[in-house]
């Protein structure tokens, strides 16, 4: 049954590492911020507050739209928004695996990844890559 889950091809979507987040999280406030503010001071352009507002929106959308982690026949992809395929993870190849509430993290070819996942995605993919780690090692 193992190596059906492992064909089936799955979509997670994540969130990179705590500090990552909470630097790419704030400048997008920053934007969102800065139309607030250019909407409340500028009384001639009002068109520039409502730019800065849609690339606010935009900047939204990508950073939620464009972050998956792909799994399909036992290999990781992890997209990301500029990148569509950063990385390709052998679940095999895998080491020193943490997994807690809503955090995955794990070492491949010598970098550690860290992921923030909605918990069952967590629990699924920990799941995954410990059997894929126990049919190798079988």
């Amino acid at each position: 049954m193992i190596p059906i889950i492992l064909k089936q091809k799955r979509q997670f979507l994540y969130q990179p590492g705590p500090l990552s987040t909470i630097i790419l999280w704030s400048w997008t406030i920053v934007v969102l911020c800065l139309s607030i503010i250019l909407a409340l001071e500028l009384s001639n352009h009002f068109w520039i507050p409502w730019v800065i507002g849609a690339i606010f929106i935009v900047l939204v959308w990508a950073q939620i739209h464009y972050r998956h982690i792909y799994l399909e026949n036992g290999v990781i992809r992890v997209s990301r928004i500029l990148n569509h395929n950063w990385v390709q993870i052998r679940l095999s190849d895998v080491q020193n695996v943490h997994a807690s509430k809503y955090r995955l993290g794990f070492v491949y070819g010598g970098k550690i990844y860290q992921f923030l996942l909605p918990v069952n995605s967590v629990i699924e993919l920990n799941n995954l890559i410990q059997d894929a780690q126990i049919t190798q090692k079988g």
